[in-house]
């Protein structure tokens, strides 16, 4: 139990240790060249609680041609620390300050090393762990997220498919998820590309089983330069309104004297990503990288900020219709 609660204060770490099945992990890493080409990596691992299916994995997303690669490895392959970020899968390092990547396989050639300089993570504090804020000592959640750095700028190069892809003074944004499963739907968009420096997006809502019941909980955070203003379910945010007509969403959000208004339209290259199973990890999840986002942060009614980006990333995923019921009645 001890160990179990010194880990909340490390949402970066490895939580699967002594979990039981299902179970998976994976730490996702947004990276965007100077240039804006768009990559996810996601490095992970998954238990099947219904058959004998144990297993490591890395996956690549490259958001301009829509590929999606992903390369399986045996679970005595992956070696990760529970008190910070350290995860190695093969020849393969991801760590807190970059990564260190080294894949042949016969559907791809991935090798070289990023590093990460002037990051921002999502605070960490005794009465709010992370960007879950209290319900993350839920043991019961059956899937826990945690921001690990919402901005943040890369150096170093790849050479990937015989390319060589330069990422100097590219922009990064990492994340993750654990648990026994991902939610039944969620909706979600992250952005760093904006017009004004050092501005970024992350914005997810969920339809989240709670005690019998559901709910559709949300984070939702907002950095402008150094200062993260934090949207959330647990701080008592409330949804102004939520729609989504197929093609574009429409989200305001209030914070007591905060307004903040997020329009997103999806993009054209999605790639299909794979997600938790019953038995295995499969394809399930649609994601672009070429959204488009739109955000005005309003103090009563001063605008404070107003900004645009054609680099988000973005997700929509289940049954919506009754995400959008669960938060427009929130």
């Amino acid at each position: 139990m001890i160990k179990w609660f010194k880990g909340l204060q490390h949402p970066e770490a490895y939580h699967g240790l002594k979990s039981g099945t299902p179970y998976f992990e994976g730490w996702y890493h947004k990276l965007i060249t100077e240039s804006s080409k768009p990559f996810a990596i996601i490095p992970g691992m998954y238990r099947s609680a219904t058959v004998e299916n144990n297993f490591s994995f890395i996956m690549i997303f490259d958001g301009q041609s829509g590929d999606v690669y992903f390369e399986r490895f045996n679970i005595t392959d992956f070696n990760a620390k529970t008190d910070r970020y350290s995860v190695s899968i093969g020849k393969n390092r991801f760590f807190t300050n970059g990564i260190d990547l080294n894949i042949d396989s016969s559907a791809l050639s991935l090798e070289g090393s990023l590093k990460f300089s002037a990051q921002h993570p999502w605070p960490v504090t005794f009465t709010e762990p992370g960007c879950m804020g209290w319900y993350s000592y839920m043991p019961f959640m059956e899937c826990y997220h945690g921001i690990l750095s919402m901005h943040h700028t890369i150096s170093g190069e790849l050479i990937y498919n015989g390319e060589v892809i330069d990422f100097n003074n590219g922009i990064g944004y990492t994340e993750k998820d654990w648990g026994s499963n991902f939610p039944n739907s969620w909706i979600w968009v992250q952005a760093n590309h904006f017009n004004q420096n050092r501005l970024s997006l992350s914005a997810s809502i969920a339809r989240i089983p709670f005690l019998g019941r559901q709910f559709a909980g949300f984070i939702v955070g907002l950095l402008v330069e150094d200062k993260l203003y934090r949207f959330t379910t647990y701080r008592s945010a409330k949804i102004i309104k939520l729609k989504y007509d197929g093609n574009e969403i429409e989200w305001i959000i209030k914070q007591k004297n905060l307004t903040l208004s997020i329009y997103v339209e999806l993009g054209e290259k999605a790639g299909i990503l794979f997600a938790p199973g019953k038995n295995d990890m499969v394809e399930k999840v649609p994601e672009y990288l070429d959204s488009k986002v739109i955000i005005k942060l309003k103090d009563n009614n001063k605008t404070i900020i107003e900004d645009k980006s054609n680099l988000a990333a973005n997700e929509v995923i289940g049954d919506i219709d009754t995400l959008l019921e669960l938060a427009n009645n929130y």
